[in-house]
């Protein structure tokens, strides 16, 4: 299949480049034009523009996707205020953070930010699920982050916040064709097509497909120099849209996803053995004996019907995905600090190097189906939501670790098979009602009830390589949670262009189960579940636009208590996986700052966007955590992943340079500074600043452009995990032509 793809998707561009038909989209240049203000986003589960919600919410749009080289979540997240990239290593396991919120996460937890497409909960699993993959950046209108807990529209796990994807739809008007081809100076080709066929007055499809092939890398194998950090994504979307009468829309999605990436071992950088003697030589040399790549493949479903009853808008939306994923032959004992060191089983077996090899496989499912009731846009001065939400999810992991071992009791401890399987059932009611008071005052109050039930099935198996005795560990669990979460909101129109708020708000993230569990320290057993946190946010923002809507600016203070506190440690000095643990609570406060805008400049057309937030938090007293073994108070200490500064400065100029063309440049400045990546304040993060930039020519159909990625070459650690340093990517720059008709 994976080959059937790779040679279909190429063909198909350079088939559908040939055609030259009615513009499909609008240019970057026309999207750009629009009315800051105006951008229409669901933050509130209906259409409605960024100056009317009364809320912290950014949009990135396709334009900025464009000019602001925003390819990935790593990217996209550099773009907002008070947000960052929590990273386990390779890609796969990347999390969002909102507002402090997400620092205890693991590798099969709940995250604490809600992950949407088109409104749907597509979070979940341990190899992507997340966060963004590929799939979900392709073919986007825009991006809508949605900051502070969104508990009682969009549900589970919007404790920080809430990120939609917004992809484009079918068109009935018109024929159309995109498409672009990029390469860059790591051997990465990128080519990606759509094409928008109407079939009828009513009905319309929309076809696109991408393929990533990454040959080269910064990461080299010491003993061979072979670049080992190579990747190759690909994956493809259709999209059938039809409205059988003038008040129903049905839209069916299908969309397919396979990527082959670096995992473990390839991505961390080791300086130093456990011996204290140099491992690594250069943080991107890697003295490796075995190449550790991930697999996923995806197959997703989505199933949209909007129906207005004329009293009412109907929205029922049913979802799945299926995710066939593992890892395999990564470098244990690198990622350990055991690489050339040699040991013994005493008293028999004579000396040799130590070898540890790791393999985890996941299967994974997933189901959902939700329907909104919504008043009519000309009900008055009241307007109403209800809804209900069902959520299923099916996680199997296997992990095995192999290999010799050598004499510690500790470390033949990794020489295991745990199998473990984790199933969700959760439903929810929620809704919502706003009443103008005024003319300028309105009042609006939301709330959810949710119930999250959970069962666990583990078995671990000493096998055979760690000692001649095989020992086995049995869990069976269940839990099962209700929670309630209100919200209330109180906006002052100033004007057409101006209003204030205050939001009181929660959210909750469900509790699980450590897959991870060690096996040295005294009552493991009883850190394998964990309960949810609660969190309830303070917020009192404005939303400002000037200068005729050319320019929009928005600002908030926040104050987030979170209960429960989800935190995540090392509890044991050998065990290779994280925990989550419970603490009494912590605190963040914060403020944010966003400006966008466009103006007429020297005869072309500027546009900016600026982004600025400080963040500070703690943990209460009484909060306590078992790190390394060892119980530890941890009261008082900053709350990770707060950060001091995050900042964000894009520039756009366009001008017309004649023959039909404009020639633009962008640039963007991104900075953050600050913080701790850990519960225990032990581990800095690091600051940085960098640069991303563009220059091209454009005629509205065809685009041409240089760009450059980390222009000034700045490397930073993104996270340390067990003494594994994972790193920023150099700098990169390269070319791309697209097309657009």
């Amino acid at each position: 299949m994976r080959q059937v793809l790779l040679a279909t998707v190429p063909a198909c561009f350079f088939a559908f480049a040939a055609s030259a038909f009615a513009q499909d989209v609008p240019s970057a240049a026309q999207d750009e034009a629009a009315s800051e203000g105006d951008i229409v986003v669901t933050a509130r589960r209906r259409e409605e523009t960024l100056i009317e919600v009364p809320g912290a919410v950014s949009a990135i749009t396709a334009a900025d996707q464009q000019n602001y080289v925003i390819s990935n979540t790593a990217d996209m997240l550099r773009q907002l205020p008070s947000a960052a990239l929590v990273n386990g290593g390779p890609a796969y396991t990347n999390e969002i953070s909102l507002r402090g919120q997400g620092g205890g996460r693991n590798g099969f937890s709940e995250s604490a930010v809600g992950v949407y497409r088109d409104g749907h909960y597509i979070a979940g699993g341990g190899f992507g699920g997340r966060g963004f993959n590929a799939v979900d950046l392709f073919d986007l209108q825009r991006i809508e982050v949605l900051r502070g807990p969104q508990g009682a529209l969009y549900g589970r796990n919007a404790v920080g916040g809430a990120v939609n994807a917004v992809a484009n739809r079918p068109d009935y008007d018109a024929f159309g064709v995109r498409g672009s081809v990029s390469y860059n100076d790591i051997e990465r080709t990128e080519v990606e097509a759509v094409v928008n066929v109407p079939l009828t007055q009513d009905a319309a499809l929309r076809i696109g497909g991408f393929w990533y092939d990454q040959e080269g890398g910064f990461v080299e194998q010491l003993s061979t120099g072979d670049t080992i950090d190579t990747e190759e994504t690909s994956g493809a979307r259709a999209v059938f849209q039809v409205s059988p009468t003038n008040d129903t829309t049905i839209r069916v999605t299908y969309e397919y996803y396979d990527s082959t990436a670096p995992s473990f071992g390839i991505n961390g950088y080791r300086a130093l053995r456990n011996n204290l003697t140099p491992l690594d030589p250069d943080p991107f040399v890697r003295d490796l004996n075995r190449l550790g790549y991930a697999d996923i493949l995806e197959n997703s479903g989505y199933l949209d019907i909007e129906h207005d009853f004329g009293w009412a808008n109907l929205e029922l939306r049913g979802s799945f995905k299926i995710r066939e994923a593992g890892r395999t032959n990564d470098d244990l004992d690198h990622y350990l600090g055991f690489q050339g060191i040699t040991s013994v089983f005493p008293p028999a077996t004579p000396a040799q190097p130590i070898d540890l090899v790791s393999n985890q496989y996941e299967d994974f499912d997933r189901a959902g189906l939700i329907g909104v009731l919504t008043s009519p846009s000309t009900q008055g001065r009241f307007t109403w939501l209800v809804g209900a939400e069902l959520q299923q999810n099916s996680s199997a992991v296997l992990l095995q670790n192999v290999g010799f071992a050598g004499a510690a009791a500790g470390l033949r401890a990794q020489l295991r098979d745990d199998d473990s399987k984790e199933e969700l059932d959760s439903w929810a009611l929620f809704g919502a009602v706003e009443y103008d008071i005024t003319d300028r005052l309105a009042l609006g109050v939301e709330a959810r009830v949710q119930t999250d039930d959970k069962t666990f099935t583990f078995d671990r198996t000493r096998n055979s390589s760690a000692s001649t005795a095989v020992e086995i560990l049995g869990v069976d669990l269940s839990e099962s949670w209700t929670r309630v979460m209100p919200v209330a909101t109180l906006r002052y129109s100033l004007s057409d262009d101006a209003s204030i708020y205050g939001r009181i708000a929660t959210g909750y993230r469900p509790g699980g189960f450590n897959v991870g569990i060690p096996s040295d320290i005294p009552g493991s057993g009883n850190l394998i579940p964990y309960d949810p946190e609660f969190a309830t946010s303070y917020e009192a923002g404005f939303k400002l636009g000037l200068f005729g809507g050319r320019v929009f600016l928005e600002g908030a203070a926040y104050f987030t208590e979170t209960d429960d506190v989800q935190i995540v440690t090392a509890a044991s000095t050998t065990n290779t996986a994280f925990i989550l643990q419970n603490g009494e609570g912590a605190e963040v406060w914060g403020a944010e700052l966003e400006a966008r805008g466009n103006f007429d400049l020297a005869g072309g057309r500027l546009n900016f966007g600026v982004g600025l937030s400080t963040s500070d938090g703690e943990f209460n007293d009484g909060t306590s955590a078992i790190i390394s073994g060892v119980p530890t108070d941890i009261s008082g200490n900053r709350m990770n992943r707060t950060r001091d500064l995050i900042g964000t400065l894009n520039l756009t100029y366009r001008h017309d340079i004649g023959a039909g063309f404009e020639g633009f440049a962008s640039t963007s400045y991104q900075t953050q500074l600050g913080g701790f990546e850990n519960a225990e304040n032990s581990r800095e993060f690091e600051d940085f600043s960098r640069v991303d930039a563009r220059i091209g020519v454009d005629n509205g159909n065809w685009r041409f452009s240089i760009f450059g990625k980390n222009l000034t070459d700045e490397i930073y650690t993104i996270q340390t995990i067990a003494s594994n340093v994972y790193l920023s990517d150099p700098r990169t720059y390269g070319a791309e032509l697209s097309f657009s008709y």
